[in-house]
């Protein structure tokens, strides 16, 4: 009776380990995945106090009825200019009762002029309209939905126009003329009672990189605020206040942090490319079935989150942002050229674009705004007597932009090497016949 008592007591207790092990793996590694975004507006802001300060300061000008006609704010990715500008703005919508409103535009899909007046007609309460109507159409009915928002006394709307470098990647269209319509709004919103201002979130300066007639720069007033790239202790900070809301307590091993913070301070200083690599980790844990996040899980992770990284951030960019990008891998992998000048990146994307092809001052912009993406790097160097050249060069692994490309690299490599020793061959040929017309005829 005896040994029976204590095999009952044996096999409910690990009747208990089992089930407490099942309930947790049901239960998996995620308290919330969804925390992991980096705009979510209900976080604690980092390492932003003083930007956060500097736009909650331009925007008490509402209280006397004025708001700059561009307030612009650009940084690199993942400094927090968008939840920063979203989380103060709407704050302060909040807070100000009927004089102010904050309309959000993502312009990150656009690719066309007409695309993004869409886009700002639907954010006020529009239908989308189709190609018939054309831009002025668009336009007009924007600005009859901003007049329906009149009130009894002065009213501001800040329009949020985020990646707003979008604007400036359309191969159609003007953009400088569109955004002119915006910044003299009030040719349209006279005697309304009513203002109209835009707040761009971009990668650079406004005056840098964006090419924007006389008219416009006049009609402006820019306020500038600068985001500057994320600290490693910074990183940290966001990682471990992200981690506690998105995971199970103690399911997420400290190494793995550590991982994740030093892996994107010495590449990017991105956060959300940090939040995106510790999410990855957590899901390689659950696909395996395992009830902690550990530093095996983050070294799978990396090399998936490397490919599938790169796939996001090549399928977001402009075409001629592409095209320079497979202009600069082919240069390094197939010519053997590590960093090229702007002039030889220019000539090779106009053979590769055509008639399409855009200025080279244009190029030159585009080069500029990549530079602050972090996908490549540039660099002026003196020549000496010849003045001074611009140098550019990857910062993305080429291997990746062939891949995103479906074309075989080693394949390209191999026709590339056949080709040069067809050449070399038939350089060979040319030459002995040269040598054979010079000879003396002996007959």
């Amino acid at each position: 009776m005896q040994v029976r008592v204590l095999h009952f007591r044996t096999g409910l207790s690990f009747y208990m380990r089992f089930q407490w092990k099942m309930e947790t793996v049901v239960m998996g590694v995620f308290r919330s995945k969804a925390t992991l975004e980096l705009d979510r507006l209900k976080v604690a802001v980092v390492g932003r106090a003083a930007e956060a300060e500097r736009l909650r300061t331009i925007l008490s000008g509402v209280e006397s009825g004025f708001l700059p006609k561009v307030i612009g704010i650009h940084g690199p990715p993942g400094s927090g200019k968008t939840l920063v500008a979203r989380k103060v703005c709407s704050e302060y919508e909040v807070t100000s009762g009927d004089r102010f409103r904050f309309v959000y535009v993502n312009l990150g899909e656009t690719k066309t002029v007409f695309s993004c007046a869409n886009r700002l007609l639907t954010a006020v309460g529009g239908d989308w309209r189709a190609g018939k109507v054309g831009l002025d159409g668009v336009m007009e009915e924007f600005w009859k939905k901003i007049l329906d928002w009149r009130g009894a006394s002065k009213r501001i709307m800040l329009v949020g126009l985020d990646e707003a470098d979008r604007l400036f990647m359309a191969p159609r269209g003007d953009p400088s003329g569109f955004l002119y319509r915006l910044v003299r709004s009030q040719d349209r919103l006279a005697d309304s009672g009513l203002s109209l201002s835009l707040l761009t979130i971009s990668n650079a300066p406004i005056g840098e990189i964006w090419e924007l007639d006389g008219r416009v720069r006049s009609s402006m007033g820019v306020e500038e605020i600068f985001f500057r790239p994320y600290g490693r202790e910074e990183l940290r900070e966001i990682l471990l206040g992200r981690c506690a809301e998105a995971f199970n307590p103690g399911v997420v091993d400290e190494k793995v942090l550590e991982a994740c913070v030093e892996h994107v301070a010495v590449q990017s200083r991105d956060v959300r490319r940090m939040l995106d690599l510790l999410r990855v980790c957590g899901e390689m844990a659950e696909a395996q079935g395992e009830v902690r996040v550990e530093t095996k899980h983050f070294a799978k992770a990396t090399e998936r989150f490397e490919q599938d990284h790169y796939k996001g951030l090549f399928g977001s960019l402009a075409e001629t942002q592409m095209n320079l990008l497979f202009i600069l891998s082919r240069l390094y992998e197939i010519e053997e050229v590590t960093s090229a000048s702007t002039n030889q990146v220019y000539k090779r994307y106009k053979e590769l674009s055509g008639a399409k092809a855009a200025s080279y001052r244009r190029v030159a912009s585009i080069l500029k705004e990549m530079e602050v993406m972090n996908l490549i790097g540039v660099r002026n160097v003196s020549k000496g007597r010849g003045g001074r050249s611009g140098e550019v060069w990857l910062k993305v692994p080429a291997e990746s932009v062939f891949e995103y490309k479906g074309i075989d690299l080693r394949e390209l490599k191999k026709k590339t090497t056949e080709l040069k020793e067809i050449k070399k061959e038939i350089e060979r040929i040319r030459a002995s016949r040269r040598r054979g017309l010079k000879a003396p005829r002996l007959f």
